[in-house]
């Protein structure tokens, strides 16, 4: 029996009912959590009580996930409500008035600094909503916030991905006699090489798919003509990020490379500097974004002063600002708030499975759910209760309708990787799926490996844990293959990273901040080609500078 197609099985039915059946994502992940179950207790001959702890495990894990949502939305709720929101997009379409331009400031250079900073999925969450408020389409504004946010991924608050799986490499990093520092210098120099000479294309590839899916007209002049403005505002970016990931190391690439990159295009856009003469416009207007602006176009065709615009951003401002002190050790918090936090134990008696809840450090607390507090407190006299409760109350149902598919994709996660705890002596069924390919990869391994970071960040939604599960065994194959370790491992970070367009678990919490919901399937179809075109960028880079 060939037990590893047994293992894609689950995977596959979420992607055919989704992407070829129209299911809701909650439909798919429970009928494939449904399969999943079924095969563990039946054919990988797993313990009910066993299953039924990771399936435990897997619905407090979504828990950290929605906690973070949840913050995100009640701001965007509060930012609404309070009119905020209107006056950031006035000063959006200020700057520039292309959705083109909008799209690479926000989602790509915003979100990069976002991600930068707290990382955990929420940069789409924040720059989705924004672009929505600005007229993008939901689907639109979810897919361009998912493609943008990959290149900075692997340096994601404040280094985390990069530096916990330098730990999880330790003891194989030592026993080949290297050092973990020098092991770390090496992946974070070659991840910034791969993900920034590849990454070029990025801006371009948001003017490519908005003109193509949702422009008026499919004319290639319309993203000929950005190709300077792209160029300028990947560069503004990348260079400072490679520069300071190969010299400084994984903790500023992508916050302070974002800083620069954004001060540069914003700069550029402002003065008109490389931005076409004409405004494009798309297909149809949003009537979504209708619905979510209290404010009317002649209101929005009112001037706004500087001082306006500068005061409307301050939540933001002030969520950067926490984000650095929170999560940048030298400031002493970090460890702080890591330490309040909820232990669970050996989940129904599984010694394997502890759960630790950091509450004061998940950013859907701290900064997102605190800032929101703050801004009601200071416009509470412009803001009646019923208006306060009326945040609250859309907010918990907007959580509450993404609550099943995000327990049902994370348990049915956990499920698999903890597998391989059985009486039928077969191995869980990711290693399976994993072992299985690089056993016929042989000599092009290293076309399969960005592949395998891919496919983690698409099963598990983090580059974290796509490193954790996979590095080992991309650790060890390079060296039995006399490849250079450094080298894959930078590849597996980088795949981690991109994979991050097409992440189920991503793709449905963006969904909910953009009420984008049942539309997971288009998402994951549509971002799929930017995720193998830069995948393959990726790989043609490592064949240029191997070592």
């Amino acid at each position: 029996m060939n037990y590893a197609l047994l293992a894609l099985l689950p995977l596959a039915a979420a992607l055919i009912l989704m992407i070829g059946f129209k299911f809701s994502s909650g439909k798919a992940l429970g009928i494939s959590l449904v399969i999943t179950c079924v095969l563990v207790l039946t054919v990988w001959k797993m313990d009910v009580t066993s299953v039924a702890g990771y399936l435990l495990y897997g619905a407090l894990k979504a828990l950290d996930l929605l906690l973070i949502i949840g913050g995100a939305i009640l701001l965007l709720n509060t930012l609404r409500r309070t009119g905020i929101m209107d006056v950031i997009n006035s000063g959006f379409r200020r700057i520039s008035p292309d959705p083109r331009i909008q799209a690479i400031i926000i989602a790509y250079l915003f979100g990069a600094f976002i991600e930068g900073a707290a990382g955990y999925g929420t940069p789409a969450a924040l720059a989705a909503p924004l672009l929505v408020g600005l007229g993008f389409p939901p689907v639109a504004a979810c897919a361009v916030a998912l493609i943008s946010n990959s290149t900075p991924v692997p340096f994601a608050a404040v280094g985390t991905p990069t530096l916990m799986n330098m730990t999880n490499l330790s003891a194989a990093i030592t026993a080949e006699g290297g050092a973990v520092e020098e092991f770390t210098r090496q992946v974070t120099h070659k991840t910034c090489l791969y993900l920034g000479l590849a990454g070029i294309i990025i801006p371009l590839v948001l003017v490519v798919f908005l003109v193509l899916f949702f422009g008026k007209e499919r004319k290639i002049t319309y993203i000929i003509e950005m190709i300077p403005f792209s160029l300028a505002a990947a560069l503004s970016f990348l260079v400072p990020y490679y520069l300071l990931g190969t010299y400084l190391g994984p903790e500023f690439a992508s916050i302070l490379g974002s800083v620069a990159g954004l001060v540069i295009t914003v700069g550029l856009a402002r003065k008109r500097i490389l931005v076409p003469k004409h405004v494009w416009e798309f297909a149809e207007a949003n009537s979504a974004a209708a619905e979510q602006t209290s404010v009317d176009s002649d209101k929005l065709a009112a001037p706004i002063s500087f001082g306006s615009v500068a005061k409307a951003w301050m939540p933001y401002a002030l969520i950067a600002i926490i984000l650095l002190a929170t999560r940048i050790p030298v400031f002493g918090l970090k460890g702080w708030l890591n330490s309040i936090s909820i232990h669970i134990p050996s989940i129904l008696g599984n010694t394997s499975l502890s759960y630790d809840l950091a509450l004061a450090y998940n950013p859907g607390l701290i900064p997102f759910m605190l800032v929101s507090l703050i801004l009601i407190w200071i416009k509470r006299k412009s803001l009646t209760k019923k208006e306060v409760k009326l945040i609250f109350s859309k907010t918990g149902k907007q959580l509450l309708t993404i609550s099943i598919a995000l327990f049902c994709g994370i348990g049915m996660v956990q499920i698999m990787i903890g597998s391989g705890a059985n009486h039928s002596g077969i191995d869980s069924m990711l290693n399976l799926i994993s072992t299985g390919i690089t056993s016929t990869a042989g000599k092009y391994f290293p076309i399969i490996s960005p592949l395998l970071g891919v496919f983690g960040a698409f099963v598990s939604g983090s580059c974290t844990v796509s490193g954790i599960l996979f590095g080992p065994l991309q650790f060890k194959t390079a060296n039995l293959l006399g490849l250079n370790e450094a080298s894959i491992i930078a590849l597996q970070m980088a795949g981690g990273a991109i994979g991050n367009m097409i992440c189920i678990h991503n793709v449905i919490a963006v969904a909910s901040t953009t009420n984008a919901l049942g539309n997971e399937g288009k998402i994951i179809s549509r971002n799929l080609l930017p995720c193998l075109l830069y995948t393959g960028l990726a790989l043609v880079v490592y064949l240029i500078f191997p070592r």
